[in-house]
This record gives structure tokens, sequence and C-alpha cells, in this order.
């Protein structure tokens, strides 16, 4: 009952998103499945006067001890054409505070402006406490996408999690740029 309600709920703020980010892979347990919804507070894009408010979801799964997997969805509504931006990570855990992670990415910012590309990019992720865990991470690809993230996950219970970071991303296509900054927070659900 618990999975289908929380799928339920993802589903329910995946048609309701306005900008998505995901929380990165930090820890890789095989067989572990975790989903989270997360909410933007804040966002600035470049070519909007105002910030705007959005909602995202994630999907990781836990391979082995050492790779996961992540799928995620991102939209950034602005002025003009929104941004699409779907990706699917690969994480290898090189040691117990250090991943790496390599993506593909389809990014569709309207008008004629969409493709495929790749990022690649390191994770560090650390114990603050018995209940919070910071990370940061930093992701660089082709021109379609860089980006770069901090913040810090508290462990609610064993299967929650509550999530806070900043989150700063510039897409480029076709000789147009879009920095899209802002802070998110959101809950994770691992079973």
């Amino acid at each position: 009952m618990k999975k289908v309600l929380v799928a339920t709920v993802v589903l329910a703020a995946f048609g309701a998103s306005a900008f998505a980010a995901a929380v990165p892979v930090t820890k890789i347990n095989a067989g572990e499945t975790k989903i989270s919804a997360e909410y933007s507070v804040s966002n600035k894009s470049a070519n909007d006067s105002k910030r705007r408010n959005g909602f995202g979801i994630s999907a990781q799964q836990g391979l082995s001890d050492k790779v996961g997997a992540q799928y995620s969805f991102n939209k950034v509504h602005r002025t003009g054409a929104d941004i699409n931006d779907h990706q699917l990570t690969g994480a290898y855990a090189v040691h117990p505070n250090v991943n790496v992670y390599g993506a593909g990415t389809y990014v569709d910012m309207g008008d004629k402006h969409s493709g495929f590309g790749y990022q690649a990019g390191v994770i560090g992720h650390t114990q603050l406490s018995d209940k919070v865990e910071g990370y940061a991470k930093a992701g660089f690809g082709n021109d379609i996408k860089h980006t770069f993230q901090v913040g810090a996950s508290y462990g609610l219970r064993p299967d929650i999690d509550l999530n806070v970071y900043y989150q700063y991303d510039q897409y480029k296509m076709n000789e147009t740029k879009n920095d899209v900054k802002g802070l998110h927070a959101g809950v994770g659900y691992s079973f």
C-alpha cells in the first residue's frame, strides 16, 4: 500500500512540475530503490525578471553496492519556450565519500532548440552528524548542460529523508544560452 501511495504522489508531482532537479546519487545500496519529489522555492532563469516556483521528480536504483542509476525530469518555465530536461545517470562509488557519474541528457528548449547531450562529473558526500549528510556535485558536458549543486539531507526515518540544496544549471543549444539557479527542498523515500 505504501508503494502505491508514494507512486501516486510522485506521478501527481510529475504532472504539476514547473522546475525539477534531483538530489545526486550519494549512498548506493544494492537492490534499493529511491524516489524523490523536489520543490523549487525561488528559481531564477536568465531571461525572466521574476522568480518561479515548481515541482519535480527522480527515481534511483542501486544495481550493486558500487553502481547506481537515476532518472530525473527537469522542467523550467520561462518567458518564451520552457526547458524540458530528461537525464539518465549512472554513478560509481570510487571512495566511500566520492562518486563519479556519467549521464545522457535530452534537452528541449522549444523553437527548434533540442538535442541529446552528455554530462560527466563528481559527487562528494559526507556525514555531518548522525542524521545529516552534506553533498556537492559538479557536472560538465557538451554545450547542452553544466550543473553545480550543494546541499544536505536529513534522515527523518531510515526510509525517508528531507533535502535542501542550491543548484545552478547552464543550458546552451544552438548559441542560445540559459542559466537557471535556485533553492530546492524535497523528500525522498527508499524501499
